[in-house]
């Protein structure tokens, strides 16, 4: 099985052996538990001791999957939703190196670690927005956008609504719908903290359609330069 999964990400299968692989990772439980331990341990390379840690959890996990099976249903469908988010929002940036990412692998790597799934506070004042995430993250996406959209309509300046339809549609591929979303977030001027111009950058560099880079480089030096939110990110992608 991890022969399988080395082979797949060192680009060493056939295209049939690939297609076979993405359709199995989508199915098979072990299989997507093993990719999503297999790909955090590349993440974690560059530490020995955050890999014998890594071991040490997976070990865990393995212990208490044998006897709570209630455990192994939450175990599976988390993995299963790491492995389609794999596939989502793309793989490459986990084999290249820094020095070899361009702009559009760096967004694809964003995505993956922080559009996976969304913080979730129930019982505060915007349950709405909060089932919103909350549906999404049980990958229920059209009535996560649905449940944004009926806000909006209520308030359309609902800046978390924005952001929450904005990333729904990024992992929905809808890209045009994402750049909406996301520039009319941009825009809010009122919001202390305001992600909006980074995530339209994300969205259009994921896009990559002609001139897209450009408008996305744009974007980014803008967040630099008026100390935008992802300002930091912004700065290691341009340097």
């Amino acid at each position: 099985m991890t022969e399988r999964i080395a082979d797949y990400f060192e680009k060493k299968l056939s295209a049939a052996e690939k297609a076979q692989f993405e359709a199995d990772l989508k199915s098979d439980h072990q299989l997507a538990e093993d990719v999503a331990f297999y790909l955090a341990s590349k993440k974690a390379a560059y530490s020995v001791s955050a890999n014998e840690n890594l071991a040490k959890r997976h070990a865990e996990w393995q212990s208490l999957a044998k006897n709570n099976a209630r455990f192994v249903e939450l175990r599976t469908w988390y993995a299963i939703a790491a492995a389609v988010a794999i596939v989502a929002f793309g793989l490459s940036w986990l084999w290249l190196g820094k020095s070899q990412k361009d702009l559009q692998q760096l967004a694809n790597g964003y995505a993956m670690e922080h559009f996976t799934t969304l913080p979730v506070q129930m019982g505060s004042s915007g349950d709405s927005v909060q089932a919103a995430a909350n549906n999404y993250n049980r990958g229920q996406y059209a009535t996560a956008e649905k449940i944004c959209v009926e806000v909006l309509k209520r308030d359309p300046g609902n800046a978390e609504a924005k952001k929450i339809a904005g990333i729904v549609s990024l992992r929905r591929l809808e890209y045009d719908k994402a750049i909406d979303y996301f520039h009319r977030l941009g825009e809010q001027k009122e919001l202390y903290a305001n992600p909006g111009k980074f995530y339209e950058s994300i969205a259009l560099l994921k896009r990559g359609a002609a001139g897209d880079k450009e408008r996305a480089e744009r974007l980014l030096e803008e967040v630099i330069e008026k100390n935008l939110e992802g300002k930091k990110e912004a700065e290691k992608w341009m340097e």
